[in-house]
């Protein structure tokens, strides 16, 4: 038996999301409506009833991990997805480029979503190091337009320290406290790496150019969301299963790859809403041939047009997730594969940010036993026969494939 698990970020709303309800009740969904009548469907708490889940934490839960004991913080995920190789030593950070003024104050904290001259960026940062602690390993990686991210490498090092993006304009960039002794160390070496990358960066060509061309210069680095390695079993220790992840968003795929699943790259893959999702399908059907028992589908516009405030956006990213289920449909061996549909959280278009509501979840294959359902939205799943549960739409999956190890004699 395959499994397939597709996740459609934000992918729940409210009934005010337009005039006629939720995104997903407006957008025309056939080939989904039609996947769920032959399958099952039910309501699932991301985490737990009355949690506002973020993305990390919601899918450490949905891949079954407890994440009140395995979740450290974003900064491991993002260096993660972006390719960094971490060990329990390092203390990772999410970061900014960011724009300084002559004043020293943050005048931009995306420096213009900066869409050019990362490598560049990036090289003139390779120099970082500790004066204080010089068996300290430094290290940065740009990922996409303005982001990063930085690890600090090296013994007795904490990750409880406070973030040095401020999230606000007009203000010097903070010095980074240590919340308890090894984490004081990582402050100390965190404030040397703001200050040595200001100088840096600062007479970096890429920035005197910018300068010239009236662009705002990424003269300098805020870093948020510290975490140290997580201990977190991998899903073939846990499940017994080998596992892909097809995802654009870093943090996607860094929770994917902390938690074991081998990254695919594809083409035209970018995680908005212009994303050429079909080939995410294509590519995990290439997998499960290659001999994969689960590949993780991580599909991101629908979260974007939500942050967004746009329901038209929303609607139309739904109705192209039910085409590329269209080419699934044709193309899965139905005889020897399940696939689960859901989203890690609601995300309602006037809010513009995640909720604590349920969302809808699906599951269809050869021993799912159908139910009632035959459209697929956060009303209809009410009355589904998944019922409504926390997380754990992995396992829940991977039982329909006789995938799970059993607990007990």
């Amino acid at each position: 038996m395959k499994t397939i698990l597709v996740i459609a970020d934000g992918l729940a709303g409210r009934p005010d999301d337009t005039e006629a309800g939720t995104c997903l009740q407006v957008a025309k969904t056939p080939t989904i409506d039609g996947l769920v009548s032959r399958g099952t469907a039910g309501l699932m708490h991301p985490i737990k009833p009355g949690v506002r889940p973020g993305s990390d934490t919601a899918h450490l839960s949905l891949f079954g991990y407890d994440p009140y004991q395995y979740y450290t913080g974003r900064g491991v995920f993002e260096a993660a997805g972006i390719g960094m190789e971490l060990s329990e030593n390092d203390v990772s950070f999410r970061t900014n480029f960011a724009t300084i003024d002559p004043d020293g104050k943050i005048a931009d904290r995306r420096a213009g979503r900066i869409s050019e001259g990362q490598e560049e960026l990036e090289e003139a940062l390779s120099g970082l190091t500790s004066e204080k602690y010089p068996d300290v390993e430094i290290r940065f990686k740009t990922s996409t337009e303005h982001r990063g991210a930085l690890s600090i490498s090296g013994d007795g090092l904490g990750g409880n320290v406070t973030p040095t993006d401020p999230h606000e304009l007009g203000v010097p960039i903070p010095q980074s406290q240590g919340l308890d002794e090894r984490s004081s160390k990582t402050a100390d070496v965190l404030n040397e790496v703001t200050s040595q990358a200001r100088d840096l960066l600062e007479s970096a060509p890429i920035n005197v150019q910018r300068r010239e061309e009236g662009k705002l210069p990424a003269n300098a680095i805020l870093s948020r969301g510290a975490a140290k390695y997580p201990d977190i079993p991998p899903v073939e220790e846990v499940y017994g299963i080998t596992a892909s992840v097809v995802a654009a968003g870093a943090l996607y795929i860094g929770v994917a790859r902390v938690a074991g699943m081998e990254y695919i790259p594809v083409e035209g893959a970018t995680g908005t809403v212009d994303s050429k999702i079909i080939n995410k399908a294509k590519a995990a059907l290439k997998e499960l041939d290659r001999g994969k028992d689960l590949v993780f589908i991580h599909m991101k516009g629908t979260d974007n047009a939500s942050h967004d405030h746009n329901a038209e956006a929303k609607v139309k990213f739904i109705e192209k997730i039910d085409e590329t289920f269209a080419w699934l449909d044709d193309n899965i061996d139905w005889s020897e594969t399940h696939l689960c549909f859901t989203g890690d959280h609601t995300t309602p278009i006037n809010y513009g940010d995640h909720v604590a509501e349920p969302v809808p979840a699906m599951a269809i294959g050869p021993n799912v036993k159908p139910d009632n359902v035959e459209k697929f939205d956060e009303y209809t799943a009410m009355n589904g026969g998944l019922g409504t549960f926390n997380g754990q739409i992995l396992p829940i999956t991977l039982s329909y494939s006789d995938q799970l190890k059993k607990f007990g004699a």
